[in-house]
Formats: structure tokens, sequence, C-alpha cells
């Protein structure tokens, strides 16, 4: 603590110095705005944004990866960016977080540096883009300020609410709250409630929407963190080198969990590395009694590490010409072809740049087979990241079962799908080129296979519903249609038999008391088989429910049609 008071008559003389991280901050925010790069996790942000503002909601959307629900990515950051755009709140959530650093490290051993620390922590994931988790940081430090203000409960569903913007968040928040609620004398009312707004941060999205896929978790990057993690425990490596004895647990818990994730895949992955590069050096700077000298040294692996995430993001993006001009071309004639009616009831496959801007751009004229969420592209798609299982034939199989028309490919293809743009570049039969430019080669599909078969009928899709009609042949019997399975995907039959669109008559219908609905099951690969019991047209969308919360998915339809009733 004498450090502590050391600094405070300095700051006393100069009361604007703890502030100048704020003011780096602002000004770091305002040359993002002003260049505006195309940031890779960005365009996932954007992507959502766009989907968002297109009806979209948390349950399910059409146009990545066959169908996904948003609400696993973020509940509540998609709405926040249709409101304010995606760089603009993740501008806002840094400064933000910046702003609450001096405020809330006033206790800390080392206050000036942990402002400072967690000033630069938010900045350099903000120059990664990392929308959700800026937002997540940001009510979270709003959530330590309530507790430091002995406001328990208010501090407590400001953890939860961080889950709902990023889980990872209130997980981070919980791994430091742990060693405390563990340790006899330290188990405030205080604690509790953090561990308990904690665990609602992450239980509450998981109740919701589950486990996502595996998450690619390199054996560099847990070098790297299991490095940094030692110069933790080297920064308090007993009960007197820190201002609370359970905080010298926080980085060994870590360590451990890094091991444990690394060894069983799960949806976290690499994502834990920013605990290590961003959270547990503040955590050292808190509570830590070493000199700043000793610190320094022991928390440089973090330091070298974040700055090399955040200048290889920045670097890689902007070698290249503007997303909107790079794109625009490819755009124009995916529309022109949806004008045609030749994408219908089918997928576009894009082997996109470095950016991944085309997961957003691109999206915006055509349902894409992937997009850019690594946990659903390994979930679905095990044939671009098992060894040897990509070639020829496996790839026309991938093709047919995404129900994909037409493929494009970028001149020079992101790292992960280069090996894709290898084999297309072979010649493959199934593949003719249709268009191309410097930038671009479209090729057609031979013979694909639609997303919705006969006898079905697709009528008509958007991003956040599919419009079936079904004769009275296909009732009564299973049909396979290519879209993910979700707990909370419905297909409702529109009593006048006719599509519900933006256009429609704002007079309400008459109510309908029971509507019928189809059966929806998941097959074993990952598709949607439906039983219809009437004929009519059918709405297919995401549609919140408590039994969708509460009734796993069934893998049969046999024990889920009704009772035959009479004609209403």
């Amino acid at each position: 603590m004498t450090t502590t008071l050391r600094e405070r008559p300095r700051h006393a003389a100069w009361p604007w110095i703890p502030w100048l991280p704020l003011a780096g901050t602002v000004i770091a925010a305002a040359v993002l705005l002003l260049l505006d790069p195309p940031m890779r996790d960005l365009q996932a942000a954007l992507a959502r944004e766009s989907a968002h503002r297109s009806g979209v909601g948390v349950t399910y959307w059409f146009d990545w990866f066959g169908g996904v629900a948003p609400g696993s990515y973020s509940l509540i950051v998609p709405s926040l960016t249709s409101w304010v755009g995606s760089m603009n709140l993740l501008c806002l959530a840094t400064v933000l977080v910046a702003a609450l650093a001096y405020p809330v490290s006033r206790s800390a051993a080392h206050p000036t540096l942990l402002t400072w620390a967690v000033a630069l922590a938010a900045v350099l994931n903000m120059f990664s883009g990392r929308v959700t988790f800026a937002t997540g940081a940001a009510i979270a430090m709003v959530g330590v300020w309530w507790f430091r203000r002995r406001r328990r409960g208010a501090g407590a569903a400001m953890l939860l609410l961080s889950g709902l913007a990023s889980p990872l968040v209130p997980a981070f928040a919980g791994m430091i709250i742990l060693p405390f609620v563990l340790a006899r004398g330290y188990r405030t009312t205080t604690m509790w409630w953090a561990f308990g707004g904690a665990a609602l941060g992450v239980g509450v999205p998981y109740a919701l929407f589950g486990a996502p896929g595996s998450q690619p978790y390199p054996w560099t990057s847990f070098l790297w963190y299991l490095i940094i993690g030692i110069g933790a425990v080297a920064a308090m490596d007993n009960p007197t080198s820190s201002t609370a004895a359970p905080a010298r647990w926080i980085a060994p818990i870590s360590m451990v969990v890094a091991t444990v994730l690394f060894i069983i895949p799960t949806g976290v992955g690499s994502n834990l590395g920013r605990f290590f590069l961003f959270v547990l050096p503040c955590v050292v700077l808190y509570w830590s009694l070493k000199s700043p000298k000793v610190l320094a040294l022991l928390l440089s692996p973090a330091l070298v590490y974040a700055l090399f995430y955040a200048l290889y993001d920045q670097v890689t993006v902007n070698d290249g010409p503007e997303p909107t001009t790079l794109y625009a071309p490819l755009t124009e004639h995916l529309d022109d072809l949806v004008t045609d009616g030749r994408v219908d009831n089918h997928r576009v496959e894009l082997i996109d740049t470095g950016t991944h801007a085309g997961s957003y751009l691109v999206t915006e004229s055509v349902p894409l087979a992937r997009g850019w969420e690594n946990q659903s592209d390994m979930l679905y798609n095990p044939v671009f990241f098992e060894k040897d299982a990509l070639d020829a034939d496996s790839y026309l199989d991938w093709l047919s079962d995404n129900a994909v028309a037409y493929v494009a490919v970028a001149a020079e293809p992101i790292l992960q799908q280069r090996r894709e743009a290898e084999l297309i570049g072979t010649g493959l039969p199934y593949l003719t080129e249709v268009w191309g430019n410097d930038d671009w080669t479209l090729y057609r599909v031979t013979d694909p296979v639609p997303i919705v078969a006969e006898p079905l009928r697709l009528v008509a899709t958007t991003p956040s519903e599919m419009t079936v009609d079904v004769p009275d042949e296909a009732v009564g019997t299973d049909h396979l249609i290519r879209i993910r399975p979700n707990r909370y995907l419905t297909a409702t039959l529109v009593p006048d038999g006719k599509a519900a669109t933006s256009t429609s008559p704002t007079t309400s219908p008459a109510p309908i008391v029971d509507p019928v609905t189809a059966c929806l099951v998941a097959t074993d690969d990952n598709w949607t088989m439906a039983r219809f019991d009437e004929p009519g047209r059918y709405i297919i969308s995401g549609q919140f429910s408590v039994e969708g919360i509460l009734e796993p998915l069934s893998g049969s339809c046999a024990d889920q049609l009704p009772e035959p009733t009479e004609t209403r």
C-alpha cells in the first residue's frame, strides 16, 4: 500500500494525470472511427447488425451455415449495434471501460499502472474489432463500480447483463472471484453476490442456446498463455506479496483452465487468450505488492503478445483495397443471378479474403453456406478441418449437402480456405466458371441440390423466415429440409394459405387459438426433418418459447404428431 500513498500527493498536485489514459483512449477511438479499417472480428458484428435490421431476432438466422442462432453469439449486442452501429458501439464501450478505470483502480496496489493497463487492454481489444467483448467488459466495469459503492444487487445485475453481451466476460470474472469464495475469511456477502452474478452471466446464455461448437486452440497460443501465467504466478508468489492472499491463486487456476480447455475442445478455445492478455495483467497490478520494475518484467510477455495480435489484425486487413470496392463487382453479379432466379432455393459458398468482409457484404445479396463463426464452422463443416478429408469427392458431397449452387473464390483467399481454393484450382468437373475479374472467380455447381426438395415448394425466404407450400401428397411423411436444427425453430400453418409479407394490410387477422405446427426434428447429420399433418402454406422461423428452453430437440416425429382433428 506504500506505493498507493506515494502516488496520491502527485495526483493532488496535478489532478488531470489520472485521466490521461482516458484521453489517450478517446484519441485512439477517434482515429479508429476516422480510418474505419475492415477488422476481422468487426465483420461478424456488422453481419449480425445487418441481420437484425432485416428483422432477425436472437433465435434463428437463415443466411449463415444453413441457419444459426444469433443469440449464441450475443443476446443484446446485435440490437445495440442496429441502433448505434457496430463501430460506434465498439468505440463507445472502449471509452467507457477507460473512463471507469481510474475510479475502479483507486484501491489497487498500483492504481496508476492499473489505470493505464485497463485503458491499454481496452484499446488493443478495440483494434481487433471485438465488439461483443468490449460491450460486455464495459457493462462489467459498471458492475465493479457499483460493487465499490456497496450496491451489491446492481453490481451482480451488471455481471449478469455482461454475459448477455459476451459470456466470456462473467466467466473471466468468475475465475477471479473463485479463490475468494473458496478461502475462509473472504467469503463475504459481496463476494457471493459477485460470484452469483458471474454464474448467471454464464448460465443464462447457456440455458437459452446451449454450448457452441469447438473454437480452434493452437498449441502456440497455449504455450503463450502458460508463459504469461507463470509471470503472473511469480508476481504473487506468496501470501505476503499481495494485498489479498487468495489473489495468488488466480493465475494458477487460470493455467489449469487453459490446460483443460487445450485438452478438451470447447467453444472457448483460444478465446481464453483475452483473459491472459487483457485481464490477468490487470489482476496482478491490482493485488501484487512487487515493484513496478519487477512487474514490468514479469508481465512483458502479455504485453508483447497483445501488441502482436492487435498489430497483426491491423496490418493484414489494411493490405488491400477498400472492402466495398473489392466486393462490389461480385455482389452485383450475384444480385443479377438472384434476379434471374438462379440462386433460389440454394446457397453460395464464399472463399473469402483475409478481412472476412464478404461474410457481411455478400450476405446482403445471397445466403452463404458458411460464414464467420469458427464454432459453427467446425461443428457443421469438419471436412475442412480434419486431416486429408478434403478431396474432389468429399467436396462435391459437401456442396450437395449444403445446397450450394455457386462458389465464389477470392484471388487472394484467407489462409484457412486456401486448401479449398487450391482444390478448385486443379479443375473440378462439377464446377464451371461463369464469371470473373482480377479479384474473384465465380463457379456454377452442376445439378445443385435444393434446400427444400419436391414435393414441397419453397415460396420465399428472408434472413428471418422461410415460406414453404405443402401439397396434399406431402402430408404425413418425412421431408428433409437443409436448414440447421434449432430448439426454437417452428413451422406454422398460415391460416388463409398465404404468406405474410411486409406489405400486407395492417388489419389484424382473426385470432388462432390453436395454431397448426409441423414436427421439426434434427437428423444425425445436423439437418432438419419435417413432417406436416395438414396441407397448406407454412412459415418456418425462430420463435422464442419456454418449451424450446425446457424441451430438448426430439429425434423422431413419431410421438409429436397431434391426433387427427376435425376441420375447422
